[in-house]
Parts: C-alpha cells; sequence; structure tokens
C-alpha cells in the first residue's frame, strides 16, 4: 500500500457527512489493493530477491502511473530541483521501507508484517512532533503507549528467535522511514506540482534506483524466462494496483471525504493482509500477535484523536505509504 506523503486538503465536517456507497466501495477496493500487497511480496519472494521485488514493482507501478498522467493530459516535473527532492523521496518513501519490508517477510508471514505496518501513524506523529508539526496530548502519549506495547507484545512471542525480532524491528525502521518521507514531502514538496505528478515523479525515480541497484546487490537480473508464472504475475500486480492505479483512487478518496476520514485505511489494511495470510498461504497468527495487533490498533485510534481546534482547519495532510 502506498499513499503519496504531503497532500492537503480541507477536512470534511463528519464521516456521516461524507461516505456514500461509492466512497466507501472506494475505501474497500483501496483497502483490498493495499492489504494484499503484502500476500504479492510473499509469493514473489520464492523466486525474487527483496531488491528486485521493489524494482519490479515500482517499475510497473510507475508506467501505470504514468500512463494515467498522459492520459489526463498532465506532464512531468521539468526542473532539476523538483526531480531532485522527489528522488530523496522516492528513496526514504519508497524504495528503502519496501525493501526492508520485503527482506523482513522473508522471515516474518505476511499477516504479520501487514499487522505491524499499522503503527505508521504513530511514527508519523513522533517524527512530526519531534520536528515541531504536531503537538503531543495526553490522550496522544497514551495511544502511543498503547501502540509501543503492541509491537512489544508481538515481539515477546519471538525473543527466542532472535531472526524473528531483528525483522520486526525491520518494519518498524520501515514506518520510520514513511514518516521522515511524509515530514520531507509536507516541507519540501507538497505543491509543488499537483499530486499525482508527484506520485508518478517519485515512484519513477524510486525504480531508476532500485533497478541498478538490484542488479548490483543480488546479481544479473531475476531471469525473467525462468521465473515461472505466480512471482512474475505477483509482480505485475503488486506494481499495477498496490503501487500504481491505488494512487487513482486514493486521490479520489482524499478530493470526496478529505484527508482525515481517507485514514480510515489505516484499521482495513491490516485485517486484510491477515485474512490474505490466513486464506490464501495458511498463515496463523500467535495470541500474542492478536493481542499486539488490537493494542496498536487502538493505539492509532487514541493518537489520531487530535483536540478539535477552535478555528475551521486549513487542511491536514495524508500520511505515507503503508505498505
Amino acid at each position: 500500500m502506498s499513499a503519496p506523503s504531503g497532500h492537503r486538503t480541507a477536512a470534511p465536517a463528519s464521516l456521516a457527512a461524507s461516505y456514500g456507497p461509492v466512497e466507501a466501495a472506494q475505501l474497500v477496493a483501496l483497502s483490498l489493493m493495499w492489504g494484499m500487497s503484502f500476500l504479492f511480496v510473499e509469493l514473489a519472494l520464492a523466486e525474487l530477491g527483496p531488491v528486485w521485488i521493489v524494482a519490479g514493482r515500482t517499475s510497473v507501478g510507475g508506467l501505470v502511473l504514468l500512463a494515467i498522467l498522459l492520459l489526463r493530459g498532465r506532464r512531468l516535473p521539468n526542473t532539476f530541483s523538483l526531480w531532485g527532492r522527489l528522488l530523496v523521496l522516492g528513496m526514504i518513501n519508497n524504495a528503502a521501507p519496501w525493501t526492508l519490508l520485503a527482506w523482513a517477510q522473508r522471515t516474518l508471514p505476511s499477516g504479520l508484517t501487514g499487522l505491524l505496518m499499522a503503527i505508521v501513524p504513530t511514527s508519523t506523529l513522533l517524527v512530526s512532533a519531534a520536528v515541531g508539526l504536531e503537538r503531543i496530548t495526553p490522550r496522544r502519549v497514551i495511544g502511543l503507549v498503547l501502540a509501543l506495547g503492541g509491537v512489544a507484545s508481538i515481539v515477546a512471542g519471538d525473543l527466542e528467535q532472535p531472526g524473528r525480532v531483528v525483522a520486526v524491528l525491520a518494519v518498524v525502521a520501515a514506518t520510520l522511514l514513511y514518516a521522515l518521507g511524509a515530514v520531507f514531502a509536507k516541507s519540501r514538496v507538497s505543491g509543488s506540482a499537483p499530486p499525482l505528478v508527484l506520485a508518478t515523479g517519485q515512484v519513477l525515480t524510486a525504480a531508476a534506483v532500485t533497478i541498478p541497484l538490484a542488479w548490483v546487490v543480488e546479481g544479473g537480473g531475476p531471469g525473467l524466462r525462468s521465473l515461472s508464472l505466480i512471482p512474475v504475475g505477483s509482480i505485475v500486480l503488486l506494481g499495477t494496483f498496490g503501487t500504481g492505479l491505488a494512487f487513482l483512487v486514493f486521490y479520489s478518496l482524499v478530493a470526496k471525504v478529505g484527508a482525515t476520514n481517507a485514514t480510515l485505511t489505516t484499521y482495513l489494511i491490516p485485517v486484510v493482509a491477515v485474512l490474505a495470510g490466513v486464506l490464501f498461504l495458511d498463515e496463523r497468527l500467535a495470541a500474542t500477535a492478536v493481542i499486539g495487533g488490537v493494542l496498536i490498533l487502538i493505539g492509532i485510534w487514541l493518537a489520531q484523536r487530535a483536540p478539535r481546534p477552535r478555528s475551521r482547519p486549513r487542511g491536514d495532510s495524508v500520511p505515507g505509504p503503508t505498505s
């Protein structure tokens, strides 16, 4: 799942007034596309290394976004300065965290990885507070403590397996990179061009970096002729939906219900990831992981419930990608 960072839009007055049947269908579709991404990565790992998976998904996703961009009559950024900032954003918001997640899924079940990724909003809140963009309230402190307690509960079941603990820490590091990406986008990228233009440039720069990196790190290319249908199909689906078309649905949803209400995907994506792992990969979560997941979701709910401002807000920002 991969939401663009830093897009700003006016928040709607209420959730009930914003979500109709069409918007609800878009929310479910978006959650499915991002939640199923963990399954596609798991299937691709059977024959591809983590960096090649990221190179594949960003290449396919970048081409899909470019096609959408051209069909809408838009153009790519035309300044070196903006391309440079998009390169940084593509690295910290796409290439690096997606590589960490794919590497972690070599050890962790796909559903557990998706469950851990639910802490992205809390990581974003922590980084935003550290740079002065958000303030920490008592309610948010309780939410953060619960979310971190959820992660601790998940790790507690794996203390005798150091490799799994390191994988969990890699996922947490990915959430912090998403948080840094969100802050960077908000301060240096947002408003420089239409959101779809920024998203396309961001994913294309990530592809331009990860393709040669995969060649160096994981060796001479995946050998497309020798790959079986499932890994190839997984990369195509991951790039087309989880990295490409999801952006289009996301922008449409934000335009209709606002960025705040669109963050309901935060609660649905882990559910989709866990169910996909159970249904298609026969994964099972330990009791400590289930308890940890519940604590994380409650913590997110508390941490995101910021005090309502007395004056009407100018807007809010969309969190960074979560898969």
